[in-house]
């Protein structure tokens, strides 16, 4: 049996309260980082799925998307120094990264094709 879980915030820590011999009797896998390349390719798949229309942008975007991951991981470690408070960067971040992108651009185009519709429709009025 496989039992796969996140461990970020309280729900997980609860759970291993409630369940030591999720501890006790279990094989702990603790997944390392995500290669860049997995990265880039769970990336691009997403852009395909989601169909932003990035254009020419799309293999910067993808880039860009790899190296935000990245500098948190590497964020993350220095601030464990510093703070002495562990944080984790999960490919649940990741991918979550990826769903707040798709949101914020739809949001951001709306945004701007209400304001150029508003624009053509007081230019018109002034013709």
């Amino acid at each position: 049996m496989v039992i796969a879980m996140s461990p970020l915030g309280e729900v997980f820590r609860t759970r291993l309260r409630k369940f030591p011999s999720l501890v006790n009797c279990c094989t702990i896998d603790w997944f390392t980082n995500w290669p860049a390349e997995a990265l880039l390719n769970v990336a691009t798949g997403f852009v395909a799925d989601a169909e932003l229309n990035l254009n020419q942008d799309e293999s910067s975007c993808i880039e860009m998307f790899k190296i935000i991951h990245q500098s948190v991981e590497e964020k993350v470690i220095e601030f464990g120094e510093v703070f002495r408070r562990i944080s984790y960067v999960t490919p649940t971040s990741y991918l979550e990264l990826l769903s707040m992108y798709k949101k914020v651009l739809g949001e951001q185009r709306y945004n701007n094709e209400t304001a150029r519709n508003r624009l053509v429709r007081g230019l018109e009025v002034l013709k």
